[in-house]
């Protein structure tokens, strides 16, 4: 969020409950939920609002509704949140059972006895034991 979306996010809070919104106040609030983005931030406006419990909006109060905000914005826009992730994707290996890697039981446990090694370790075992 930027600072003349934080500033349209304070009026609306503002019109509310008549707070004083100057620039320190439109700084104190970019530095606590800045990184969330607008349209989320002015979900969890709405839904901070509606929450009895709240006499007074804080930051924390938008930060504690934005998960909630951003799943009802991804509901209403249909989008999918279990939709595959675009990109390339490399298959998953076969072990020497002919199965996929994270399919056999068996390599998995082999595997899972190494899980404090690094890495590369761990790949250049499957490598040379694990993989057909």
């Amino acid at each position: 969020m930027n600072k003349v979306e934080m500033t349209e996010l304070l009026r609306q809070v503002s019109a509310v409950d008549n707070r004083k919104v100057n620039e320190e106040t439109i700084s104190a609030w970019l530095s606590v939920i800045g990184h969330i983005p607008f349209e989320i931030a002015k979900e969890a406006l709405v839904l901070a609002r509606r929450d009895e419990r709240l006499t007074y909006l804080e930051p924390k109060h938008i930060i504690g509704w934005a998960k909630e905000a951003a799943f009802r914005l991804d509901r209403e826009s249909g989008r999918n949140t279990l939709e595959e992730p675009q990109g390339q994707f490399v298959p998953q290996p076969k072990c020497r059972h002919y199965k996929g890697i994270m399919e056999c039981d068996d390599c998995c446990r082999e595997l899972a006895k190494l899980a404090d090694r690094s890495k590369n370790e761990i790949l250049i075992y499957a490598k040379q034991n694990v993989y057909a």
